[in-house]
């Protein structure tokens, strides 16, 4: 079983908001990226772009789940409880499926056996865990985290204010799911927190795509 209409009741409007804002940022870096990869040819840019639009699913399946749950669309609770079920299982499966594309790009793994490997346990962790919530948002942290000691590290390399926007996002979508899980021990505040930082890391990865397009417009022009 898990969670269900998250946070506290003055913020459920300001939730929805915040959803349909993830789903659009979510979008428009994919569509950044995308341009980036054909301005560029660096094939990464193409992964960033189908692991955005992966995001952007799941955050909209999850949106149209509280919705539904907030709206009393199904007839009775048990109906209610069991399509949130699933649906935030779908919401797991495609955010999941978005992080392990994410974490085999930035780890450069080429082997088709690691990556179907990757893949198949995500999909197996998923579809067998059980308290979603918590397990989602720890597992969530630990690939977010990872991914940006990664970009932290290629920002060691390179020293470009780029690399550090990225690094800095992935912290911040990481530090987000402490606060997402806080909520669950401490106080429903924690939620908002969360859902601020998470918008945060977004922004931030957004501005890196467009100092990206701007800097590759300007060189073709150059």
């Amino acid at each position: 079983m898990i969670l269900l209409l998250n946070g506290p009741y003055w913020f459920r409007g300001i939730d929805a908001l915040f959803g349909l804002i993830y789903i659009i940022v979510t979008l428009l870096i994919a569509a950044m990226s995308y341009k980036a990869y054909k301005m560029t040819d660096e094939k990464k840019y193409y992964y960033f772009s189908a692991a955005f639009v992966l995001m952007s699913i799941s955050f909209l399946i999850y949106s149209l789940v509280n919705l539904a749950l907030t709206m009393h669309i199904s007839n009775t609770l048990n109906n209610i409880l069991t399509n949130f079920d699933y649906g935030f299982l779908l919401h797991m499966l495609f955010m999941f499926a978005a992080l392990t594309l994410l974490l085999v790009v930035t780890l450069k793994i080429e082997q088709k056996k690691v990556i179907i490997l990757l893949f198949t346990l995500m999909l197996l962790f998923t579809v067998f865990s059980y308290q979603y919530y918590i397990k989602f948002h720890i597992v969530s942290f630990l690939l977010l985290f990872f991914l940006g000691h990664q970009f932290y590290t290629n920002y060691l390399e390179k020293k470009n204010f780029n690399a550090k926007l990225v690094f800095i996002s992935f912290y911040l979508l990481a530090c987000a799911q402490i606060f997402f899980l806080a909520m669950v021990y401490y106080n429903s505040i924690f939620y908002v927190v969360a859902d601020i930082l998470q918008l945060l890391g977004f922004a931030v990865l957004f501005f890196m795509f467009v100092r990206v397009l701007q800097y590759g417009r300007e060189k073709r022009k150059a």
